[in-house]
């Protein structure tokens, strides 16, 4: 049991352990972006036909019912989901304008369902922003200090609202657990360097650093606002968080939970830079020392390279100025600590994987010339990633000791936010792959999960662990990468299958491998 911002966190026994499966509205709820629908930050893009249209998703918004009975019957006691911001406070316009009114209707809605997670005995954790934004805030909305302002008023209204909707309609208990940003650190990169997510600007590392500059000071403010609110209303405190994508690289992610811990630590702006890659530094000597059992194969040697030069380009451009504006917010924040819990998203997090043998193939968005041509097929796609688990175990000890322990005992407990690994299916099964690697979701499952098993066993502060994800859903542009617990034929209705394309089961070992934690763990009394 930890102890921290005046509440208490418990981790380690299976009681408090969260078991469970993260998703994302927009990924899965249906419902966005097409006429007379609510619009976000993708319309443009699904409307031009750059990226598949999102249509009706996994049908999670009115399936929800049934997908909730279905975790408790796997023995889940969690279940992660998104509130869609475009969905709350819509518009069905895309461009600059006024904000919009928030609808009521849809906050009781939302209310509705996180209510429905509780009387299936799930915990819910609650993600405010996973990537996506409404489309009257334009494309480049996280290059502006208004959508800050924006975010902290649609937290304040949304967390006040379904709050209220749970402990007077429901006579539930308000939600505990909260994900202000999710992976800013892919959100970024994705958008303003590798353009593969919706933007106006032209990619860079200044527009980069200031969309982060405005997403971190975004997160902040949320904190302290859903802490605020929780405290005038006389409820037991909130365990608020951000994620972030685990990465090798440490300019790429861990530098994020130092910057955020920089106060606590008494560093001074001006010892920013040196503190910074003084940590850089820590974490190559420790993944050299972990010694992990990579395959060391040609597109590994290529990576490798690539590391090399991100890492010594990252660190000769790392520059404070554009990141003013959350440095400012950092040291303004009227409470020191500003997380409550470490959340990390564990799938391939190792830049010597970025390369593949060459495939041209299965490419999944038109490219733009022989440059971009070649580099698709050079560069590794979601059921390229590297399965690595003895990862999971290093990044998640290893935070241990860097982040969460203050020399006395363990300040903040780690959420395994997302895991997961991906098979290639097109929508209209035209194409159902193995992975090159051979592996099943469900070798995956039961190799990620002893890791965890691993982990607790050593006494780290694990609180949960939350597969990526309960059905096969919408991934960004595309419907052919497979990430479900439970397939769906997209050429049917969007009924969930408890069987894949290579006849595996992976909800019942998932299902299986928690019985087993259960019984290796037994509860508290």
């Amino acid at each position: 049991m930890l102890t921290h911002s005046n509440h208490s966190i418990p981790t380690g026994s299976t009681e408090s352990f969260l078991w469970g499966v993260a998703t994302c509205g927009y990924q899965s709820e249906g419902g966005y972006n097409g006429a007379g629908e609510p619009k976000n930050n993708w319309f443009l893009d699904e409307d031009k036909g750059s990226v598949m249209p999102t249509g009706s998703a996994a049908e999670f918004w009115t399936r929800y019912p049934k997908d909730f009975q279905t975790c408790q019957q796997l023995g889940l006691n969690a279940f992660r989901m998104s509130l869609e911001w475009s969905r709350i406070q819509p518009s069905t316009h895309s461009g600059s304008a006024p904000a919009p009114a928030f609808d009521l209707a849809a906050l009781d809605a939302y209310g509705d369902r996180i209510a429905a997670c509780r009387q299936h005995g799930l915990e819910p954790v609650i993600t405010l922003h996973h990537f996506t934004h409404p489309a009257w805030l334009g494309q480049d909305a996280w290059l502006s200090e208004v959508t800050v302002d924006c975010f902290v008023e649609y937290v304040r209204v949304a967390v006040t609202h379904i709050n209220r909707r749970l402990t007077e309609h429901h006579q539930l208990p308000p939600i505990r657990w909260y994900i202000t940003i999710n992976e800013p650190n892919i959100l970024v990169p994705n958008t303003y360097f590798y353009a593969q997510f919706p933007a106006d600007s032209m990619p860079g590392v200044n527009t980069s650093l200031r969309a982060y500059s405005h997403l971190l000071a975004a997160h902040i403010r949320a904190y302290n606002c859903i802490h605020d609110i929780y405290a005038a209303e006389g409820w037991t405190s909130p365990c608020v968080s951000l994620n972030t994508y685990c990465c090798d690289l440490y300019w790429s992610e861990k530098i994020i939970w130092d910057l955020l811990l920089s106060p606590q630590r008494g560093v001074k702006f001006s010892q920013l830079r040196d503190y910074a890659t003084a940590n850089a530094r820590h974490l190559e000597t420790a993944l050299r020392d972990a010694n992990l059992p990579f395959r060391r194969d040609l597109p590994y040697q290529a990576g490798r390279f690539m590391h090399w030069f991100s890492n010594w380009f990252y660190r000769r451009n790392f520059d404070l100025q554009p990141l003013d504006y959350f440095l400012q917010e950092l040291e303004a924040s009227p409470r020191q600590n500003v997380f409550d819990y470490i959340a990390i998203d564990y799938y391939d997090p190792f830049i010597a994987h970025i390369f593949r043998l060459p495939s041209f193939s299965d490419f999944e968005f038109k490219t733009r010339g022989f440059r971009s041509w070649l580099m698709s097929g050079i560069t590794s796609k979601w059921w390229d990633w590297r399965s690595l688990p003895e990862g999971l175990h290093f990044f998640c000890k290893y935070y241990a000791e860097q982040l969460c322990w203050d020399g006395t005992g363990y300040r903040y407990p780690i959420l395994i936010a997302e895991n997961g690994m991906a098979l290639r299916r097109k929508p209209d099964n035209s194409v159902a792959t193995r992975r090159t690697d051979q592996i099943r979701r469900s070798q995956f499952l039961e190799a990620h999960v002893e890791q965890v098993l691993r982990l607790m066993d050593e006494g780290i502060p694990m609180m949960g662990y939350l597969h990526w994800s309960l059905t096969d859903n919408y991934e960004w542009g595309s419907y052919t990468p497979r990430f479900g617990l439970l397939s769906i034929d997209f050429t049917q209705e969007r009924d969930r299958l408890m069987e894949d394309h290579l006849g595996d089961r992976p909800s019942e070992t998932y299902a299986r491998l928690i019985q087993h934690a259960r019984r290796r763990y037994p509860t508290t009394p």
